[in-house]
């Protein structure tokens, strides 16, 4: 196993946002490209059919950039706020990644408390061929902090930016895993919001719900701790048990911390966008301007082969 802190400075960090960059842009620009090469080399079709691909890959261009462009703007034009003093509302936050009170989160690769991970496997066969995927990433919430206060961060719904990665290969299996560990800078931009003094029972149900999600990754575990009386599983009046146990600790760890309002930033219900980096601003202002500038690239060309397509057929 090895891991790779992508440098923040490095003008080549930009390739560490292409798995999301690319999964719905250019990938579908990329698709549309090889169809119309196999339209003109291969089919015979309708020459208003040869339109088709072109105009997918300029629509496609034109999403990722504008996706792109909405991140950086939100990035230049949101002032820095502090936790203790920020608005509420949308806001960009900068401080460091803490551990959630309670049972740690454990990466699955390198086994060690993490705030926040995303894990692929991919197994091959005896020919090296990819046999199966498989494919997690957590929405367990975790802690950020800064010099004034703290705050807790859901990252259920968010564009995460981390810059560790952990990897690993043999013949059979290859494991890729992108962690957030507790130290690590954060900047978040996102929906901030402060809760009254008192927990309410939607924030109770929202981390038993959370809390019995982490004990299901561990089901050995579970079924000692919490064993049912039949082999095919748990039966409803069992399974009420352990959600009421489950209820139970996060109400302990409750009562241990103070008793204030609590912070929390999460996706904007409004559809603004919502990033979690571990990448210093300067470096994700960065990379943001140059997919920007490759989806307008991409565009560009689009229209280039809509124009040759239609001069050349009609």
């Amino acid at each position: 196993m090895r891991t790779i802190m992508q440098p923040g400075g490095s003008w080549l960090s930009f390739v560490g946002m292409a798995p999301g960059e690319l999964q719905a842009s250019f990938s579908a620009g990329l698709a549309a490209l090889f169809v119309l090469i196999a339209m003109l080399a291969l089919w015979r079709v309708p020459a208003w059919a040869l339109l088709v691909p072109p105009a997918a890959f300029i629509g496609a261009s034109f999403w990722g950039w504008l996706a792109a462009y909405r991140r950086l703007q939100a990035l230049e034009d949101l002032p820095l706020s502090r936790i203790a003093t920020a608005a509420q509302g949308y806001v960009r936050l900068m401080g460091r990644a803490a551990l959630f009170p309670g049972q740690p989160l454990l990466s699955p690769v390198g086994r060690e408390a993490c705030c926040w991970y995303s894990y692929r496997v991919v197994t091959y066969d005896n020919e090296g061929r990819v046999k199966s995927t498989d494919h997690e990433e957590t929405d367990w919430s975790f802690t950020m902090t800064d010099a004034g206060g703290e705050c807790v961060v859901d990252p259920a719904g968010a564009r995460m930016l981390p810059v560790r990665k952990n990897s690993y290969r043999d013949k059979y299996q290859s494991w890729t895993e992108r962690v957030i560990l507790p130290h690590d800078p954060l900047c978040v931009l996102g929906e901030f919001t402060t809760s009254g003094q008192s927990v309410t029972e939607l924030d109770l149900e929202f981390q038993t719900g959370q809390l019995l999600a982490e004990w299901k990754k561990d089901m050995r575990a579970l079924r000692e701790r919490f064993a049912p009386a039949q082999a095919e599983g748990w039966t409803p009046a069992e399974w009420e048990n352990v959600r009421l146990a489950a209820r139970r600790e996060v109400e302990r760890t409750l009562t241990r911390g103070p008793s204030q309002g609590q912070n929390r930033i999460q996706k904007p219900a409004d559809g603004r966008p919502f990033v979690i980096s571990a990448e210093s601003p300067e470096a994700l202002e960065r990379n943001l301007a140059i997919w920007s500038w490759l989806h307008a690239f991409g565009f560009v060309l689009g229209v280039g082969a809509l124009a040759w397509v239609y001069l050349r057929y009609f």
